[in-house]
């Protein structure tokens, strides 16, 4: 036996595995740069705050721990403004920077505009608050869904309608990315439940014709509207729907972020029923809920909100995915690992395969009550 060939061929393979693990972006021996872009200041930003908040504070706990394998997550936070021609410029911004995955993007047109280069790089993104149909019926290598889809929700409300015998439904939208793929899912879901789609009108994400498009809807005189939009336009369309005096039961999905929804118009909001997509961010007794809590409180956190336990969620499934990942972090270990979660965070289940890269199902329906306490 060749002793000095062997020892050889050991450093050899030592060095070949430094090499690989130093190839890496955005990974040192001391940090991991994770990328997020997000609206800061546009439509969905208010929902995007609490979300942010509650994640950055699970950062700050697993990286007084010691991180991940040793290496601090740091967040490298960039603005879009709900644009996606911003998203676009930003992705330039990372590259440069050599960010390691990007994490928690925001919109659905913003998704849309970042995907095709992250799938082109190889570069995995861990969640996007976008439940659009399109990133759920088809695996996308590069794309990790954290929470059910937008067509989760509306199925599940059009599901309610029909037990609550309401037959004649209107839609207001808005004219984006997002309000396009929701409007095209809705009228699908209205079909399959032999329900009577009353009217449809689309507003601008700047608000400027939100009044025109209620009333245009209104006129109609439907039982129930899906209020399909943003957390921005949200107060102001369901504002707009009560000028007009109709007795219409309003739905609306999670993203319009029930408790800003009620801090901005106050008991106008009242009755409106909207799906969410994690537990009851008041609810104690459910764990992941708990931990959530406990995390934020300390950080002058008096409002509990479902953004905020989606964030801590986000948080906690891409630090799990990193540590699946292993010590020698690659962009395939951590597919690999993400794609190998099966957890229970308490309350919220998040698995994923090979197969299948949308981690939860979870849909549950909620309305807007006295001093803007859900009531399920």
């Amino acid at each position: 036996m060749n002793h000095g060939k062997l020892a050889l061929a050991a450093v050899a393979a030592f060095a070949l595995a430094l090499t690989a693990q130093a190839a890496a972006p955005g990974v040192t021996d001391k940090e991991i740069l994770i990328g997020q872009d997000v609206d800061l200041t546009g439509a969905i930003a208010v929902r995007m705050k609490p979300l942010n908040q509650a994640a950055d504070a699970y950062f700050e706990k697993v990286n007084a721990a010691g991180g991940v394998h040793g290496r601090k997550i740091r967040i490298l936070r960039i603005d879009s403004a709900n644009k996606p021609d911003k998203t676009k410029e930003n992705l330039k911004v990372f590259e440069k920077e050599g960010v390691f995955a990007m994490w928690a993007v925001s919109g659905t047109g913003n998704t849309a505009a970042a995907l095709p280069t992250l799938t082109e790089k190889g570069i995995p993104l861990i969640a996007s608050t976008s439940g659009a149909d399109a990133f759920f019926l088809k695996k996308n290598p590069m794309l990790f869904n954290l929470k059910a889809g937008y067509g989760d929700e509306i199925r599940r409300m059009m599901v309610h309608l029909k037990d609550s015998y309401t037959t004649r439904v209107g839609i207001v939208y808005v004219d984006n990315g997002f309000g396009k793929e929701a409007l095209k899912t809705a009228q699908e879901s209205i079909k399959a439940n032999n329900l009577e789609l009353a009217g449809v009108a689309g507003h601008k994400e700047d608000k400027s014709d939100i009044d025109a498009a209620v009333k245009k809807v209104a006129d109609t005189k439907p039982a129930a509207v899906l209020a399909l939009t943003l957390s921005g336009p949200a107060p102001d369309v369901i504002a707009a729907y009560a000028k007009t005096g109709q007795k219409t039961q309003l739905f609306a999905l999670s993203i319009v972020a029930a408790d800003a929804l009620y801090k901005s118009i106050g008991d106008k909001s009242r009755g409106v029923i909207v799906t969410q997509v994690v537990p009851y961010p008041q609810d104690r007794t459910n764990q992941v809920v708990r931990e959530y809590q406990d995390l934020v409180i300390p950080k002058g956190v008096k409002d509990f909100s479902h953004a905020g336990v989606e964030g801590y969620i986000y948080a906690k499934t891409l630090v799990e995915g990193l540590q699946a990942g292993g010590k020698n972090l690659t962009r395939e270990s951590l597919v690999a690992g993400m794609e190998k979660m099966q957890r229970d965070f308490g309350g919220m289940k998040m698995a994923f395969s090979p197969t299948s890269h949308n981690g939860s199902d979870f849909v549950e329906i909620t309305m807007i009550g006295r001093e803007g306490k859900l009531v399920r």
